[in-house]
């Protein structure tokens, strides 16, 4: 039986050293090790060697009984879950402020958006020659850059007030605004009530992203928090700096339009459940889904004492409660 135990602890302890090991919190830790080496180290490995410094490094622990060496894997094992744990503790207001939800700095949030705009704007005045013309009448270069304009078009909000000053924030609320103005419906209302309805295969695509969105973050956030490891070298400012301006601008905005691809796809295929489950009748055609995903988000949000429209059976497949059956 305790055999039984050891074993299993054994394996469950291999598993978290594993999930530990890759996760962000353990570059923080890596890269305050390196730093400390060049810093502090680096004269001990030139006097002795690499294994003479770490056998100098480890004198205190070799000596110790064997249940205070484990003890001391399990306490770092401990530390590099407690980082992870407060990362993801703060994992949301994170990922709030890199979508530039600055409520205490509205001066640099304004001067930002205003920046960011003025290139949206130049990409869109850009866009549209390009995009009136026919493709075959373009050559290989118009089409690449046409494909390029459309894409950073595409991740940001048309109206300018609805901009936000990071690029990461703007992705996530051009897609927004896209739900928005196809269907009428505000996702900020609407996502609780659709994630509810959705299939498993859905959600897991959605927290899939969605977990890919803030692993990156907290990659970003290791890597500016490395920063602190200048009082022993001074490389670490711009290396880290390095870092997550890579993990910015190479992973984080790639995993934001995932992750707003995903979320776009479940209304796309998906809102039809929305209007079943709240028993409202499904729209006709493209106009009367819009006027119908306004006045659904507006009985979400504030409820109605309007008389229309009639509630459906849902057994029916939306037909009004008390009409005829369904052809």
């Amino acid at each position: 039986m305790l055999n039984d135990f050891w074993k299993g602890l054994g394996g469950k302890l291999s598993e978290r050293w594993l999930a530990a090991l890759f996760s962000p919190a353990c570059l923080f830790w890596l890269a305050g090790a390196a730093a400390w080496l060049r810093g502090v180290g680096w004269p001990t490995v030139q006097r002795l060697g690499w294994a003479g410094a770490a056998e100098q490094w480890t004198a205190g622990l070799t000596g110790l009984p064997v249940l205070v060496q484990g003890a001391a894997v399990v306490g770092l094992l401990l530390l590099l879950t407690l980082s992870g744990l407060l990362l993801q503790f703060f994992s949301q207001p994170l990922v709030r402020g890199l979508e530039g939800y600055w409520v205490l700095l509205p001066g640099p949030r304004r001067r930002l958006r205003e920046r960011l705009g003025r290139h949206a704007d130049a990409d869109i005045a850009a866009l549209r020659p390009l995009a009136a013309r026919p493709a075959d009448s373009l050559d290989a270069d118009a089409l690449a850059e046409r494909g390029r304009l459309a894409r950073r078009v595409r991740s940001v909000p048309f109206d300018p007030r609805r901009r936000m000053p990071t690029r990461f924030g703007n992705v996530l609320r051009a897609s927004e605004d896209r739900v928005r103005a196809h269907y009428g419906l505000d996702p900020v209302v609407c996502w609780p009530r659709l994630w509810l309805l959705l299939p498993d295969a859905a959600r897991t695509e959605v927290l899939a992203s969605r977990r890919s969105v803030h692993l990156t973050a907290h990659l970003w956030a290791c890597a500016v928090l490395c920063c602190v490891w200048s009082v022993w070298t001074l490389w670490a400012v711009p290396l880290s700096l390095a870092v997550a301006a890579t993990a910015y601008r190479g992973f984080l905005l790639s995993a934001a339009r995932l992750h707003a691809d995903v979320v776009e796809s479940c209304f796309d295929l998906y809102r039809q459940q929305l209007y079943g489950s709240l028993r409202h009748p499904l729209p006709e055609n493209p106009l009367a889904e819009y006027r119908a995903g306004r006045r659904l988000t507006t009985y979400l949000s504030a409820g109605s004492r309007r008389p229309e429209p009639l509630f459906t059976d849902p057994s029916s497949s939306g037909a009004p409660s008390g009409g005829p059956p369904p052809c």
